[in-house]
């Protein structure tokens, strides 16, 4: 009986160590496939549940970031590093659909009221590093085309994309599809000028979580097989 109490105790001690890494896991694994982190430099206002942007005042460290849903994300974090905001409220997204293009949906809902108006940094920490991310992002909302400057937003390690302010407008944004984090979860979205004028515009970037283009390829070849063993 000993003998036996002695295992059911070493069993239960294992099942719980086996349970307590799983929770672990699954308590970092908090962005998945399908997850959006909105970022706003200034404050949003939604029309629709479930397009929940994080809007930062002023520059620096947020620790707690959720995604459209208002879930808040374990272990990530947002760093907004920026020379100054324009808080004058013409540059908004409202009727960013009525202007045709592609304009993404989170930005045709919403409506922020402020700009980012100098060069910025844009920092996310503990992103999945078994995902990949598109990023979209905005110079300019709807309204009139304020001025015809070029702006230029980077993603470090992906590449650049330099369009006219008014071109949001029309549905063009800048786009980064299949962004891949560092080892450590991170992307960094940078906005600057042609000849380092120094005064680009930004006020918007909407990251979707998607599988990485490897992952896609073994479920599609996943299910081709069991295709072809269902026919034989």
């Amino acid at each position: 009986m000993k003998q036996t109490n002695k295992q059911t105790s070493v069993l239960l001690a294992t099942a719980m160590g086996v349970f307590g890494c799983l929770s672990s896991s699954a308590s970092a694994a908090t962005v998945v496939v399908g997850t959006q982190i909105g970022f706003a430099p200034g404050p949003t206002v939604t029309d629709d549940v479930g397009n929940d942007w994080n809007d930062f005042a002023a520059s620096g460290l947020v620790t707690t970031i959720h995604d459209l849903d208002g879930v808040t994300l374990d272990g990530v974090s947002i760093n907004f590093a920026a020379g100054g905001m324009n808080g004058a409220g013409e540059n908004s997204w409202l009727g960013l659909s009525t202007n045709g293009g592609g304009a993404p949906a989170e930005f045709v809902d919403s409506v922020t009221t402020d700009l980012s108006f100098s060069n910025a940094t844009v920092t996310i920490t503990g992103l999945n590093t078994g995902l990949t991310y598109n990023l979209y992002s905005t110079s300019h909302g709807g309204g009139s085309n304020f001025d015809g400057s070029e702006d230029i937003h980077s993603v470090t390690g992906y590449g650049s994309s330099q369009l006219n302010r008014g071109a949001s407008r029309v549905g063009a944004f800048h786009t980064f599809l299949g962004v891949s984090p560092d080892i450590d979860g991170k992307i960094v979205f940078t906005t600057s000028q042609p000849s380092n004028a120094g005064n680009p515009a930004f006020n918007g970037l909407l990251i979707n979580a998607v599988p990485e283009p490897s992952t896609t390829a073994l479920l599609g070849l996943g299910g081709l097989a069991l295709i072809l063993r269902r026919r034989k």
